[in-house]
């Protein structure tokens, strides 16, 4: 128990991690594994860069300025993560819902399955349209 209290008092205050520091890693580890192949001493410099660059900023008293790295990082990242986290739902509904664009916002929206062409009003700027299920 004594060494947990002592963990637990050593990151209080501290940082700790995000999803910055958890794509930090991942590239690392992909890096990693490319340089097992290419044996690049720049390859390995830059390895140890970012994982020296994600330690730091999960050991960091200075919350405000990781905080606000990691948003920039989010706000960056924003529409690939979208866009795969849509695909995935897509395929997790693929038997009991169908996506739509709205043609007026371009809006997706997620419809039951039902064969048959429906007449659909978009949530987000009320104008109807046609959608037609196979």
């Amino acid at each position: 128990m004594k060494f947990r209290d002592n963990v637990i008092r050593f990151m209080g205050g501290r940082y700790g991690n995000d999803k910055l520091n958890t794509a930090l890693l991942v590239l690392s580890i992909a890096l990693i594994i490319v340089n097992v192949f290419a044996r690049s001493t720049i390859l390995y410099a830059l390895i140890m860069a970012i994982m020296i660059w994600s330690i730091y900023r999960s050991m960091s008293k200075k919350i405000y300025d990781r905080r606000r790295e990691n948003e920039w990082f989010l706000r960056i990242t924003g529409k690939v993560r979208s866009f795969f986290n849509l695909q995935k739902r897509k395929f997790i509904d693929r038997k009991t819902h169908v996506y739509r664009t709205c043609p007026s916002c371009k809006k997706t929206l997620r419809l039951p399955r039902q064969k048959g062409t429906h007449t659909v009003c978009c949530p987000c700027c009320h104008k109807d349209f046609s959608c037609t299920v196979h």
